[in-house]
């Protein structure tokens, strides 16, 4: 699915603004949103979807607090890009309750169950301003499945919302 979100289209200018820095003109990139196919919570009103939907006003939300703390310290998304893909960044765009970014890590895997190997950490989810554009390793080789992978900073009210998340691909994967 090709992005079309306020997220991915910074993305493409600061990738479109890279390349003519440079003094070779490589071929603009494709922009993958994926689709969620599972997730470590799921709140009314704030599906796991959301995050990928390509609405920057919608989001995935896993609230904070004692109840949430007692379910699980982690938060995940499992991504599909409908097909292997070679990324190349990834924008998020998100917000965290904390007073630093949320630390973020980006895992890919030959399966939706894994067993996952980190690609990259991304110290992202300050605020809706401007997606993390994080760039990803040029040896990354093409992968279909990712998940981003939330571990619980600070204190029991920790919280965090995804509203965007888009892939910068080399070829179309669409």
């Amino acid at each position: 699915l090709a992005c079309a979100s306020a997220a991915c289209h910074a993305s493409r200018l600061f990738a479109r603004g890279a390349a003519q820095r440079s003094q070779e003109q490589p071929a603009e990139p494709a922009f993958v949103r994926p689709a969620v196919i599972s997730a470590s919570h799921n709140l009314t009103g704030y599906a796991p979807e959301r995050a990928a939907d390509g609405d920057a006003s919608t989001y995935w939300l896993v609230p904070g607090g004692e109840r949430m703390e007692r379910m699980s310290h982690d938060k995940w998304l499992v991504l599909d890009l409908g097909r292997a893909a070679a990324p190349r960044a990834l924008s998020l765009l998100g917000t965290a309750s904390t007073v630093g970014g949320a630390r973020v890590t980006l895992q890919r895997a030959a399966s939706p169950r894994g067993p996952w190997r980190t690609v990259a950490h991304v110290r992202g989810l300050r605020g809706l301003r401007a997606p993390t554009r994080q760039p990803l390793p040029a040896d990354l080789s093409p992968s279909r499945y990712f998940r981003l992978y939330m571990r619980r900073e600070g204190h029991a009210s920790f919280r965090h919302a995804i509203h965007d998340v888009c892939f910068e691909c080399e070829e179309d994967a669409a």
